[in-house]
């Protein structure tokens, strides 16, 4: 099971994904945090992952997804984990950070 939370706060879209992030779970929030993203054309937008237990393939390949598509609005995407797991599979190429708070 996936939870989501969203948060603006000074000018910056905050989403934190708690739970599981797999095949089964991915569907049931790309398709709102998809038109959220594209309809509003955030600036800044933050991907705090502290709070996943589990992120297979799938899931991995939908936050390529979300990247590229921020490429596309001309949006910056940072990825807040404290793990540095995602960072070691984006070969460092999404901007990382340990807290939400380093964004600010």
């Amino acid at each position: 099971m996936l939870k989501i939370s969203f948060e603006f706060r000074k000018g910056i879209f905050f989403i934190r994904l708690i739970g599981n992030l797999n095949k089964e779970s991915y569907k049931q929030i790309e398709v709102e945090l998809n038109s959220l993203i594209n309809d509003n054309k955030f600036k800044f937008i933050v991907i705090n992952t502290n709070y996943l237990n589990e992120i297979d393939l799938t899931g991995l390949n939908y936050l390529t997804k979300l990247y590229y598509m921020t490429i596309e609005n001309k949006s910056n995407l940072i990825i807040c984990d404290k793990f540095k797991i995602i960072k070691t599979l984006f070969n460092n190429n999404v901007p990382n950070i340990e807290d939400e708070l380093e964004v600010l």
